[in-house]
């Protein structure tokens, strides 16, 4: 009898030992799918910031083309916007704009005193907000994306 109440007892520890591990995952299963599914959240984020990031420079790349007197602020609004699709991007600014050496700024036409003809510049500004799938605490549910790409053309 007592040979058998020693192998009976040499099973049990075993027998709970499984029941242990399934409430251990239990328990820690529901953070394993926060934890992925928040990297999924801000793997969406960071690609949504590489998509504005490459609209903007996609549309300043638009405007360098060409001379510096016919530059299309409406192509490189529309280069942008066609670069960032499937992502539907909330604004596109684009610009051009003179500066002369010392800093100041004059008309595109005009000279720099002393400096002679001013640097053309194209900008584009694109801003894309982005909302969150999940409320997570202390981040806000959405933020906005914003890059600004400026290149020098003359």
């Amino acid at each position: 009898m007592l040979k058998w109440s020693r192998a009976v007892n040499r099973l049990k520890p075993e027998h709970d030992r499984r029941g242990g591990a399934a409430l251990e995952l239990a328990v820690v299963f529901p953070f394993l799918v926060l934890l992925v599914i928040g990297v999924a959240d801000f793997a969406r984020a960071y690609n949504t910031a590489i998509a504005v990031a490459n609209a903007a420079s996609a549309g300043t790349g638009q405007g360098a083309r060409g001379a510096w007197a016919t530059v299309d602020t409406a192509a490189m609004t529309s280069t942008a916007i066609a670069d960032a699709s499937p992502i539907s991007l909330d604004t596109v600014t684009s610009s051009k704009f003179c500066k002369c050496s010392n800093g100041t700024t004059p008309s595109c036409t005009g000279s720099c005193s002393g400096y002679g003809v001013p640097q053309v510049f194209v900008q584009v500004r694109v801003r894309k907000t982005y909302a969150m799938l999940f409320r997570y605490p202390g981040l806000p549910q959405s933020f906005p994306i914003v890059r600004t790409a400026t290149i020098r053309i003359q």
